[in-house]
């Protein structure tokens, strides 16, 4: 066996669809100023850049002028999201089987999530997915958000390799595992507004029953020789 390599992950749009949750409270915001709601499709392709972020786009879509500062409208929407992070919210098909099984075959598994550590929590702790992990950045853990690879440095500081496996859905992500020399893998049914093909990921895959194959492929032929 080669060197142990850490295996990192995204959470929304990756292990976890959370977009019904994060449109209902977007929708939530956009009534109190009687604009109309967008679609769960729609608020997808907000996702990804943290909450502020989201809410600023949001905003913009709708065409509500932001007024004196986004502050206000990010506190009122986590107000309306706290609420109910759980609405609709689901795990992809699979991710429970393979973190399983990853675990069991790797131990080094991480999380990086622009999601705050409350409502992230609630969410693992709702899948029982929160075991698996040894390792955890979330959106309010530093100063920083990703792409910033001090998030993956602070996600993977109590491990002891430098061989690193990020699998995310988003431009983010991808910037994210770059910025931090990681190999990026891609789940394609997450998020993303940009083809697989633009993307040029190291590696996709499309259902969670592949990523255990595809990981022992990738250790195997790290720098191109097999470890």
């Amino acid at each position: 066996m080669g060197e142990k390599i850490c295996i990192i992950f995204d959470l929304d749009g990756t292990l976890i669809h959370t977009a019904p949750a994060l449109t209902r409270a977007g929708n939530k915001l956009l009534l109190e100023f009687g604009l109309p709601p967008v679609s769960v499709e729609t608020y997808s392709t907000f996702i990804g850049g943290g909450i502020p972020k989201q809410v600023q786009k949001l905003l913009e879509f709708s065409n509500q002028k932001i007024v004196n500062s986004l502050e206000k409208y990010v506190n009122k929407f986590k107000e309306f999201y706290y609420q109910d992070p759980l609405y609709e919210t689901r795990a992809y098909p699979g991710v429970i089987e393979t973190l399983q099984e990853l675990n069991d075959e790797y131990q080094y598994l991480a999380l990086c999530t622009q999601k705050h550590e409350a409502p992230a929590k609630v969410i693992l702790e709702k899948f029982d997915l929160l075991k698996y992990f040894s390792g955890f950045a979330f959106g309010d853990s530093i100063d920083v958000l990703k792409p910033d690879p001090r998030m993956v440095r602070f996600a993977t500081k109590n491990f002891s390799s430098d061989r690193l496996i990020y699998v995310g859905d988003s431009l983010t992500d991808l910037k994210t595992a770059y910025n931090s020399k990681a190999k990026f893998v891609l789940f394609t049914e997450g998020y993303r507004t940009i083809s697989v093909k633009d993307l040029n990921p190291d590696y996709y895959f499309s259902k969670f029953s592949r990523l255990p194959a595809m990981i022992r492929d990738i250790q195997a032929n790290w720098h191109g020789r097999v470890v």
